[in-house]
């Protein structure tokens, strides 16, 4: 305990005065009534010794005014764990304010102003230092100051940075000064703490706070082999976390959870995201959750860019060209996989789809209907990319001067095949020329062990080279291009297989594909840039701004192996259409716990120390009154029954605050379901379909009771064949491809239906965009779960059926994705009053549906918008409603005629 005021401790030398003085005065004489017969009657003189205050009294006073004294004097109490030595010398602050400080920052500002503020109070000067480098890419100067009120404002300033410490640099700034040194560390090691250390104890004893890391995290992401999105989470060793992975949009909408279990005592784990392609198109970040709240930082968040999106890519395909490798498309394929969504086809098929590049091979395009549907599809902005081949060529014997010109050629061709080396050519093979500094191929780096051996020349003229995009050695053109229309055509001139050149075979054939694909987006304004500019940038919250005034440009070639600083904040850096992202969590090695660099000092011992002042000040000001209240007893000007009253009254008082009685509980053994309307939903076993199960049938619930009669409770999670399904009029299943046949499951079901239950069977988005080869799966999954249900026949649902228009009237019944038939019991089945007990189609409405604890909705809807998901929201409506009341609405398909009738 410490004095804030010492000098009112010579309060306490009046005590013995004050017991003199209330020894020597006696008490107030009393008033009664004077008996004088009486007393004169029994008078027997005697010598009496003057009244005196009881003892008692006199020592509840003179504890008051002790009390009085010592709470004046501001005494304050330190905890048993601080550290004794902080506030008794000057006070050197090292504040650890890199990416890993985010997650307890408050907790740090805190301890750091207690710290100070008990170093301060006593006289002595605060240093704080902080280890982070600046916007200005250099350590922050050390700031000293003996003012409270300074270090009070320095404090309120300070914020985290959103790149790793540097204790090299710390090291260099470290202040000359002997004191107690504070070291607010955020645990993680780094190579620079054995010399921190040593450096530190020159200038006094050390004390080192620590946080728990557990949620010291970070989140990074590579792309496989096979083209899928490979996540990697990196944190501190601890227990058993469970942390989730959220794929989110431009407007934060989540498009997928999944979950990734980190063991305990590691400190990586790698999973696969398998994020659906049109999904992953449209995600701009992963976030990372440790269990349902967010992980706090920039180091939890990784950007996706251009490089991580696979843009749909078209490749015309014969039969037979993918034999292994001699076929066409054989080297095509493996190249383009990692980097794009691969469709193969006839060219009506690919240009009905959507696609950025259509590559095709030499043969594919000879019919002219093929070339002219090729053409248009390429003036309205499309990229074709051509291979030669003896089918591009076929007049080999050709003289020279033929030309074969093509609008589907970005130059005009000399007829034959030149041949490099064999038996019969004076010529040996060519190695590829540096790429020019114009080129989309600029900066890749030729490999020697390259070689053409045959190609298709390009005839000569003024322009060709504006087209030629690679080189030969001997400076014929192995790449040219041109544009037509709003596209580009590409030819290679060479084959896609291996039989004209080896560079199908070399790794710079995906390299220069890529390149090719990234100009997809629609730039088209050559080579892409040797260096990026920071375009936005990351804070310490994990928001996108502006970057940093000392934020550097970033080449290209470095973004690979550059971890994040205050020269390269984490962020985008580059035009829109050949963004890079540089992420904390891409480049950051294995986080290991760091070494205690002094004495352990918990920050509960940082705390703010407690002013007993008003503990005391209220203790004397109570022993006043309990003083005071004697006094007028023993006056006789209160009752015993009143003063008793008064003492008890601040506890009758107190026991005024207990929390109201909270409403009775239901009757035990009762289920909620009865005495409230709720959904069902079947529980897989799956968290995150469960969990959206959850949430969607609680957004529905809750949809429906802010716009219908019905008014419903809380979803229920039940287990058909366990649970008692009779209170549930509707009963949400998830169909999941795990699934395998139940006979006490299925009999379950079938008392359900018989009994007029509804069940709703979602196949989850299975054969749409969200999932175009999970159809057959999805189907068999169904059929398994079906297996022995009284299914009866069943129809397509149309805008006829009552369904349609229980509640809303619909004419389409999206749910998360849209364009999905759904399916009904077939019209005049008198068995249930013509009332279908099973709806079966593939929206995926739980996420469409779904609303998280904030009331958003964490599922984006595909293609999205919100009228798509409020159309999801009122099918939901009328299937509630049609489960509840049935063909009641029946009677409205005959409105029209008894109108009619009316009329007549």
């Amino acid at each position: 305990m410490m004095l804030l005021t010492p000098l009112a401790l010579i309060g306490l030398l009046a005590l013995p005065a004050i017991w003199w003085l209330i020894k020597a005065t006696p008490p107030p004489p009393r008033q009664r009534s004077f008996p004088s017969l009486m007393l004169l009657r029994r008078l027997q003189p005697r010598h009496q010794d003057t009244a005196r205050s009881p003892l008692w009294l006199l020592l509840l006073r003179l504890a008051a005014v002790a009390l009085l004294v010592l709470g004046l004097a501001q005494p304050v109490w330190l905890s048993r764990t601080s550290a004794g030595a902080v506030g008794l010398d000057d006070l050197l602050l090292v504040l650890d304010d890199g990416w890993s400080a985010v997650p307890h920052w408050p907790e740090r500002l805190r301890a750091a102003r207690a710290l100070g503020d008990r170093t301060l109070q006593n006289g002595h000067r605060v240093v704080l230092l902080r280890s982070a480098q600046g916007a200005d890419g250099a350590i922050p100067d050390a700031f000293s100051t003996s003012d409270g009120a300074r270090f009070d404002s320095m404090i309120e300033t300070l914020h985290p940075q959103p790149w790793p410490v540097d204790r090299r640099g710390l090291i260099a700034h470290l202040p000359a000064m002997n004191g107690h040194v504070a070291v607010l560390s955020d645990g993680v090691a780094s190579a620079n703490d054995p010399a921190l250390r040593d450096a530190l104890s020159k200038i006094g004893p050390v004390s080192d706070l620590r946080w728990p890391g557990c949620d010291v995290a970070a989140l990074g992401a590579s792309a496989t082999p096979e083209g899928g999105l490979h996540a990697r989470i990196t944190a501190l060793p601890c227990t058993e976390r469970h942390f989730q992975v959220r794929a989110r949009n431009e407007q934060g909408g989540t498009l997928g959870v999944y979950p990734i279990d980190l063991p305990s005592g590691r400190s990586q784990v790698e999973a696969a995201v398998p994020l659906p392609q049109i999904l992953r198109n449209r995600t701009e970040r992963l976030t990372l959750d440790l269990g349902d709240a967010p992980v706090p930082g920039p180091g939890a968040i990784r950007l996706l860019d251009e490089g991580d999106r696979r843009r749909p890519v078209g490749l015309l395909s014969v039969n037979g060209d993918d034999t292994p490798l001699v076929g066409a498309s054989f080297f095509l394929a493996r190249a383009l996989g990692p980097l794009a969504e691969l469709h193969r086809g006839s060219a009506a098929q690919l240009v009905a789809s959507p696609l950025s590049v259509m590559i095709a091979t030499d043969g594919t395009l000879t019919n002219e209907g093929v070339r002219r549907r090729v053409a248009d599809w390429v003036r309205h902005g499309g990229e074709l990319i051509r291979f030669a081949g003896p089918a591009l060529a076929p007049n080999g014997d050709a003289p020279p001067d033929t030309a074969i010109s093509d609008p589907l050629l970005p130059v005009p061709l000399m007829g034959g095949v030149r041949q490099l080396g064999g038996p019969m050519s004076w010529g040996t093979p060519q190695k590829l020329a540096s790429f020019p500094d114009d080129s989309p191929f600029a900066g890749l780096d030729t490999p020697s062990e390259v070689t053409v051996s045959r190609q298709v020349l390009a005839k000569p003229s003024q322009d060709l080279n504006d087209h030629v995009w690679a080189r030969l050695k001997d400076g014929t053109p192995l790449v040219t291009a041109a544009p037509l229309g709003q596209g580009e055509v590409v030819l290679f001139h060479v084959t896609s297989a291996s039989d004209w050149s080896n560079l199908p075979l070399s790794g710079l054939f995906p390299d220069m594909l890529q390149r090719l694909i990234q100009r997809s987006a629609g730039l088209r304004t050559g080579a892409p840039p040797s260096v990026l500019a920071p375009e936005a940038t990351l804070d310490a919250d994990g928001l996108l701004g502006p970057p940093p005034s000392g934020a550097r440009p970033l080449a290209s070639a470095d973004f690979p192996h550059t971890l994040p600083s205050a020269m390269h904040p984490p962020g985008l850096y580059g035009p829109r259409a050949q963004r890079r992202a540089l992420n904390l969590g891409d480049a950051l090695p294995a986080l290991t716990p760091e070494p205690l660099l002094g004495a352990e000092l918990s920050p509960d011992g940082a705390r703010p120390e407690r002013l007993l002042a008003p503990i005391l000040l209220a203790a004397a000001l109570l022993l006043l009154l309990i003083d005071l209240l004697f006094s007028l007893r023993l006056r006789g000007l209160l009752g015993r029954l009143a003063m008793i009253a008064l003492l008890i009254l601040p506890l009758g008082a107190h026991a005024q605050t207990d929390e109201p009685t909270a409403a009775p509980p239901p009757p035990p053994g009762v289920p909620g379901a009865a005495l409230e309307t709720r959904l069902a939903y079947v529980i897989t076993g799956h968290d995150d379909v469960d969990t959206a199960s959850r949430e969607g049938l609680l957004g529905l619930s809750h949809y429906a009771s802010d716009r219908s009669s019905a008014q419903l409770g809380q979803p229920d999670g039940v287990r058909p064949g366990q649970d008692d399904l009779a209170f549930y009029p509707l009963l949400y299943w998830p169909i999941t491809e795990d699934v395998q046949p139940d006979a006490k499951r299925t009999a379950a079901l079938n008392a359900f239906i018989a009994h007029g239950g509804m069940i709703l069977f979602d196949t989850q988005g299975a054969g749409s965009d969200l999932d175009s080869e999970g159809a057959r799966g999805a189907q068999e999954a169904l059929r398994r779960a079906t297996d022995g249900l009284s299914v009866p026949p069943l129809m397509k649902l149309d805008d006829h059926h009552v369904l349609a228009h229980s509640f809303y009237l619909l004419h389409d019944f999206p749910g998360r994705v849209q364009g999905q038939p759904v399916w009904v019991a077939r019209s005049g089945d008198d068995s249930n009053d013509d009332v279908s007990p099973v709806i079966i189609g593939a929206g995926d409405w739980a996420r469409a549906w779904a609303t998280d604890s904030q009331g958003n909705n964490p599922y984006a809807v595909i293609p999205g918008g919100d009228e798509q998901r409020i159309q999801a929201y009122r099918f939901g409506v009328n299937v509630v409603l049609y489960a509840l009341t049935g063909n009641y609405k029946a009677d409205q398909m005959r409105v029209p005629a008894l109108l009619k009738r009316l009329g007549q």
